[in-house]
């Protein structure tokens, strides 16, 4: 089998990569309670952008879908625009940079997300607690989801 270099130009699709080495998502919370990225996410995300390409870290999709503190979304437009300050700074520096969305289910608690109601495939909690603003809580009783409120989050 013949040797690859892992520094040699990669393409995935249509997406051209400058090198062969992936940042895989990692869990950051450095969003605060606004789910706006910020100032240091965008230094982070920066000072890895030698990677080829970057998965960034779980965004919310909706605003009752967060387990952790912190977390960024991606369901507002200021959102999106402070995503995009964090895309521009990693372009600049000839990377790329792919979104994690995700749905916590079960694990979204109401103590993280407002008061909204956490939605899951069905009504069962999680065993355990979590940690909220308020300190730590024993995991939220989901509501089961209706089969036609699927298309709403996907």
């Amino acid at each position: 089998m013949p040797s690859v270099n892992l520094f040699s130009p990669v393409k995935i699709g249509s997406i051209q990569l400058a090198n062969r080495i992936f940042m895989a998502p990692l869990t950051r919370t450095r969003a605060g309670p606004s789910h706006l990225p910020n100032a240091l996410m965008t230094e982070y995300y920066t000072q890895r952008a030698s990677a080829g390409l970057i998965v960034s870290e779980s965004s919310m999709v909706l605003s009752n879908t967060s387990a952790f503190m912190g977390e960024p979304g991606l369901y507002e437009p200021g959102q999106l625009t402070a995503w995009k300050a964090v895309t521009d700074a990693v372009h600049a520096k000839g990377s790329k940079i792919f979104s994690q969305i995700w749905h916590a289910g079960r694990a979204a608690h109401p103590d993280i997300n407002g008061g909204a109601e956490s939605v899951s495939a069905s009504a069962i909690a999680i065993e355990g607690t979590t940690h909220t603003f308020t300190g730590k809580v024993p995991h939220a009783v989901p509501r089961a989801l209706a089969s036609d409120e699927i298309p709403t989050i996907i």
